[in-house]
């Protein structure tokens, strides 16, 4: 398996490429982030290690490379001075797999190293792609080249239960449960309110295509790939 690193500098980079290949990986090294997404993107074994000075930087390259779906294990080493809780769990929430303060020390750089390998790629759950369009589930936000729509919270919730399962078909008490919690539910007849706001969203979006199928007598499904609506009576959308 191969490690592909990109750092600040030729020393930390190949410090970094010397402990992992002391370890059995392979090693290659791409200084400029746009590298090291394609080289990752080529190579979809590969673990990208990103050495980051600044958590902004780090967590915008996580959630870059995830949006370019990159499916590969990034292990992200931020300088200490950065690497507080907040800064953490927001790289980690934009698609990083472990971040870590650096400098790190080899032994345990490649314990993490070998545990992240161990258990396997990512499952991206952040960016949910349809045939048009990307649905950012951390914030709601539907984007499609040049065009953005955000999501109510309802919505957004609804569309993430469903795309996260996309072989399960949900019931209405399924759907209530998921965006209520079983706390002040109105009646489950507001479900096909939120599905039909949120195709009326997604259809502008995805040129046409319904992504969210009726099982008549069931309930309701997602599928990723779209498929040509078929509009049995005009509902009305309340705005």
């Amino acid at each position: 398996m191969r490690v592909v690193v990109s750092a600040p500098s030729r020393e930390i980079e190949s410090a970094l490429r010397a402990a992992a290949e002391d370890a059995g990986f392979e090693s290659a090294g791409e200084p400029l982030p746009q590298d090291l997404c394609s080289a990752l993107f080529r190579d979809p074994e590969a673990v990208g290690v990103i050495r980051a000075a600044n958590s902004g930087f780090a967590a915008m390259a996580c959630r870059d490379f995830r949006r370019a779906d990159v499916k590969n294990i990034l292990f992200v080493l931020l300088d200490a001075d950065e690497c507080t809780s907040l800064a953490a769990s927001t790289i980690l929430r934009c698609g990083a797999d472990d971040v870590q303060p650096a400098p790190i020390h080899s032994d345990e750089f490649i314990a993490r190293l070998k545990a992240l390998v161990r258990r396997g790629t990512y499952n991206d759950h952040l960016f949910i792609k349809m045939p048009g369009c990307i649905y950012d589930a951390d914030t709601g936000l539907v984007e499609a080249g040049d065009r953005k729509s955000r999501l109510a919270p309802a919505e957004a919730k609804l569309l993430t239960t469903l795309a996260l399962d996309p072989g399960k078909v949900f019931s209405k008490a399924d759907l209530m449960d998921h965006i209520y919690g079983g706390e002040d539910e109105p009646e489950q007849k507001i479900i096909d309110v939120f599905v039909c706001k949120l195709r009326h969203k997604l259809l502008e979006m995805n040129d046409g295509l319904d992504v969210v199928r009726t099982v008549w007598g069931r309930g309701y499904q997602f599928e990723p790939k779209g498929f040509e609506p078929v509009f049995r009576h005009r509902v009305r959308v309340p705005r």
